[in-house]
């Protein structure tokens, strides 16, 4: 039942978490269900550099988010490694 409590605690707190990345002046924000909630792109970004930065910026943002929610649930799971978490 507490590890229940927990993990409901912890998918709260991954629900109003919030990940931020960067690349070439590109800023991406996602939420913790990997919704990406802001893109802002420079207007002086040239169009050929726009493709490329906002993938690198969205690719960095998703891993940041991957990594603090692993962390968060091996701190749930006591490190163990569970099928699909």
């Amino acid at each position: 039942a507490e590890m229940m409590k927990q993990a409901k605690l912890i998918q709260d707190e991954i629900k109003k978490a919030r990940y931020e990345g960067e690349s070439g002046g590109v800023r991406v924000v996602v939420n913790g269900e990997m919704d990406v909630i802001d893109l802002r792109i420079p207007p002086e970004l040239p169009a050929q550099r726009i493709e490329s930065a906002v993938k690198e910026a969205v690719n960095k943002t998703l891993r940041a988010a991957k990594q603090d929610m692993a962390g968060k649930m091996s701190k749930l799971t006591g490190g163990l490694k569970l099928p699909g978490m």
